[in-house]
């Protein structure tokens, strides 16, 4: 009966899963001119293929690196993005942007944008790195350009001279100090790039990509809805924008029904090292408050006069090292965050926040986080006055500097006590054996797995990103399957399983593929190398469970 079962939800998985309809190529020796999108004569640019693929079709990227058209010409105003797409896709046909098999595809910009998904539709964007000029900026260099401004009429002025400041100046830190009004002006791009940004657009799913030295956010979803953002690796981005950002950013998010479910998502991605250097100033305000306190890892910001039906959901994600808090909910209702683990955050912020805030939110949940935060820095609070319908339960909290950093405004909800990782200080984050957080989490959270896949407990979760895994016998949780990464390139390791002869791989058609994989057997793993499989949507069937794959 079980395998009757097990079948018959793979038929399901496989008639629900659309293959794609048309293969286009793009290669850099390719041309948008004379190319056909083939394997053999590819386009040039992944803008020129959007323009061509439809429902269902695949947008398959040969290795290389892609810039936007002006990279590297000097001027700090001017920059077009480096890939722009305008496309629509189906319910059930989306498009998919992807590197062909194992190529490692590079889009670097200067300009404005490295991705911009700009009113478009079910897309998925998947398996590049985006990476911006951030590391080639100097400190001195970004400083001299802080108030630099330019207005309609194309004349360039410097905030700094207007306001008689030197921003740099250590003496005027913590200074709320009046500015000449600057409505509708703007900024170097150079200093203000954006990594992938989703605009004004809807079931877009931005997964696996890394998005590393971006001078303002790596990666943002603004006025759009249905959004999933899984499975990035963030670094090494914000640090030279004048603009109030942070690594991973939803900002006045648009409905486009009247569904109150989660519709925007951010899970399982690693954001780390991310901070802002410069304080930031908005032309929409008569002053400058000089203090760094931008830099966030994940930020949900200016959602709640916009975003009326809907909820954001931030689940499973690791947010370390960051300049400002791991987490933060400003100006957003229906926030759900589960299951998310924060380290040592407000590396370079001046105020208090360094592990998950709030700032003028209501009906929001906060459940199974772990928050370790550095003394003077607090790990879980309220930036304003507490908000109404907020639901904290089951969180571990920690400070260095014992109980009087550890809370703000949050009498109850969460316990202290030192999260015991595996080792922190090199980001694993995983459990030990006796940590406080094995077997403490909230029953009813949403999360049914953690950021690798590995299911959790059902009656008792762990806190954190993060579930507790043994393969000891004297552990008293039977062991878990799980895979990992997912999506992945040429190989995965598959936990809580001894024997390969446990494994097959199927093709979305069905086609049974285990032959065409190699495994590599340890105890309590598996490491599946799978050399000759193209991209695409695979299930993994291990003894009874059956696991959807995507190959990028």
């Amino acid at each position: 009966m079980r395998e009757v079962l097990i079948t018959y939800l793979l038929s399901f998985a496989l008639l629900t899963v659309l293959s794609a309809q048309t293969n286009w190529y793009v290669a850099p020796n390719g041309s948008d001119a004379n190319g056909y999108g083939s394997l053999t004569a590819p386009f040039a640019t992944i803008a020129y293929a959007a323009e061509k693929a439809g429902p269902g079709d695949s947008v398959l990227v040969r290795s290389g690196v892609y810039r936007n058209s002006d990279f590297d010409d000097g001027d700090i105003w001017k920059g077009s993005n480096a890939v722009k797409i305008t496309a629509h896709g189906a319910p059930g046909n989306y498009i998919t942007f992807m590197p062909y098999q194992d190529e490692e595809v590079k889009i670097e910009f200067d300009g404005t944008y490295g991705v911009l998904l700009s009113n478009s539709s079910y897309l998925k964007f998947m398996g590049f790195e985006v990476k911006g000029i951030a590391d080639q900026i100097a400190q001195s260099d970004a400083e001299a350009a802080w108030g630099l401004y330019k207005t309609q009429d194309g004349s360039i002025h410097d905030l700094a001279e207007e306001m008689g400041v030197d921003p740099t100046d250590p003496a005027i830190i913590g200074s709320v100090i009046d500015k000449p009004a600057t409505p509708n002006i703007s900024k170097p791009n150079y200093f203000n790039g954006r990594g992938i940004v989703a605009n004004s657009s809807h079931h877009i799913e931005i997964i696996g990509n890394i998005v590393r030295d971006v001078p303002s956010s790596a990666i943002r979803s603004q006025q759009s809805d249905y959004v999933t953002i899984r499975g990035n690796e963030v670094f090494g981005n914000t640090y030279w924008t004048t603009q109030g950002v942070g690594a991973i950013t939803v900002a006045e998010a648009m409905p486009i029904d009247n569904q109150t479910t989660v519709k925007i998502i951010l899970e399982k991605n690693q954001v780390h090292h991310n901070e802002n250097r410069l304080i930031s100033w908005a032309p929409s305000k008569d002053f400058v408050k000089f203090v760094i306190d931008e830099g966030t890892g994940l930020f949900l910001t200016r959602n709640a006069d916009t975003y009326t039906h809907g909820q954001i959901g931030v689940f499973n994600n690791i947010s370390y090292y960051n300049g400002a808090s791991g987490i933060v909910c400003h100006k957003t209702n229906g926030a759900v965050i589960e299951h998310n683990t924060v380290y040592k955050n407000g590396t370079t912020n001046h105020g208090s926040t360094g592990g998950i805030a709030l700032n003028t939110a209501n009906d929001v949940k906060i459940l199974n986080n772990i928050a370790y935060a550095v003394p003077e820095k607090f790990a879980l609070g309220w930036l304003s006055s507490p908000g109404a319908n907020v639901i904290v339960s089951n969180n571990l909290l920690f400070n260095e500097n014992g109980s009087e950093d550890i809370h703000r405004n949050m009498p109850d909800g969460w316990m202290e006590d030192n999260p015991l990782f595996v080792n922190g200080p090199a980001g694993n984050f995983r459990l030990t054996a006796n940590s406080p957080a094995v077997d403490a989490g909230a029953t009813f959270a949403t999360q049914t797995d953690d950021i690798e896949g590995s299911p959790r407990n059902d009656g008792l979760p762990d806190m954190g990103a993060y579930e507790y895994f043994s393969t000891s016998t004297h552990s008293t949780k039977s062991p878990r399957i799980s895979v990992f990464p997912n999506p992945f390139r040429s190989q995965m390791v598959v936990k809580g399983v001894f024997q390969a002869e446990d494994i097959r791989l199927f093709h979305q058609t069905g086609q049974d593929l285990t032959k065409e994989i190699f495994m590599e057997q340890s105890f309590g793993e598996i490491v599946v190398s799978c050399p000759t499989l193209m991209p695409g949507v695979y299930f993994l069937k291990v003894k009874n469970r059956v696991i959807l794959l995507l190959k990028v």
